[in-house]
């Protein structure tokens, strides 16, 4: 009895511990491409953005979605990568209002998906 009880009461842990280690994991990430994608908004914004700085955005999103493909759905990923294409498509073309546009949507998505990992009422009910 006091076997089963100790072996339930480290699985637990065990399991408490990997959900922490995940939330953080999943929130350091974003917070990293989600300062990247400011930045490129704030260049948008001033109309002073380049393709290539588009580009190391999406490079630095290539090295981040290697590790979070282990946590994130493939779906949340591929949403992601086809607004940040998006944006760089309006970059290269000079169309900085809809390259606006399509960062807001990124920094929101940002927002939300480590968000969906934390551990809220919503999340485990």
């Amino acid at each position: 009895m006091v076997k089963t009880l100790v072996s339930i009461a480290a699985a637990l842990a065990l399991l408490l511990a990997a959900t922490f280690f995940e939330m953080r994991f999943v929130d350091t990430q974003f917070e990293k491409f989600g300062a990247a994608v400011l930045s490129l908004e704030e260049k948008v914004r001033g109309e002073t953005a380049s393709a290539e700085d588009g580009r190391a955005v999406q490079t630095l999103w290539e090295a981040e979605k290697k590790k979070l493909h282990v946590v994130v759905p493939h779906g949340d990923i591929a949403y992601i990568d086809y607004w940040l294409s998006e944006a760089i498509g309006c970059i290269e073309t000079g169309q900085y209002a809809d390259a606006q546009s399509k960062l807001t949507v990124l920094r929101e998505i940002c927002r939300q998906i480590p968000e969906s990992y934390g551990i809220t009422f919503g999340n485990i009910f």
